[in-house]
């Protein structure tokens, strides 16, 4: 036996309170937040810059599976010690819209456009 779901008025929920319950390392309103943690003696990498950039498409790309349209490249907002005591936590974060709500789905970024220098800020 089956139920049935009833559709009911439920509140809408803000674009914010979205965000927060789709990013599994936390939001600032409509920011979506990724943690990396990595060995402190690995970093900064050889090449920060371009570490940076496979960073940020993988922000994206978590978003996007998250039900998220990131908007522009994602920030790196710093670095911290891990309590491991041997490893980093880099943080980024990117401003999102909830694809749910989305107005303009076709502006979306995505990993490629980042890859390719077509991000946006």
């Amino acid at each position: 036996m089956t139920s049935k779901k009833t559709t009911g008025s439920s509140p809408a929920r803000t674009k914010a309170a979205e965000t927060g319950s789709r990013s599994a390392d936390g939001a600032d309103g409509t920011r979506h937040i990724k943690e990396f943690v990595v060995l402190a003696s690995s970093w900064p990498a050889r090449d920060e810059t371009e570490a940076h950039q496979a960073n940020a498409a993988a922000v994206a790309q978590e978003a996007i599976q998250r039900g998220l349209h990131p908007r522009g490249t994602a920030r790196f907002d710093g670095a911290t010690p891990h309590p491991d005591g041997t490893s980093l936590t880099l943080t980024y974060s990117v401003d999102t819209v909830p694809a749910s709500v989305d107005p303009a789905p076709g502006d979306t970024t995505t990993p490629r456009d980042i890859l390719t220098g077509q991000g946006g800020d």
